[in-house]
């Protein structure tokens, strides 16, 4: 799987969480940018490369 599917398989999925908790809460539709997805990414991505870094 190339970079780029994934990056899009992780907002997809962002996508479809925030969709399924604001219809939860009764609250209505909006979408985050890409952009936003992809600094949530690059957010997880240092988090484990800090958490690999400790352990070691």
């Amino acid at each position: 799987m190339g970079q780029k599917t994934f990056l899009d398989l992780i907002y997809q999925s962002m996508q479809d969480s925030a969709r399924q908790v604001r219809l939860s809460l009764g609250r209505p539709s909006s979408r985050a940018t890409r952009q936003q997805a992809l600094q949530q990414v690059a957010m997880l991505k240092a988090a484990k490369d800090s958490a690999s870094r400790e352990q070691k």
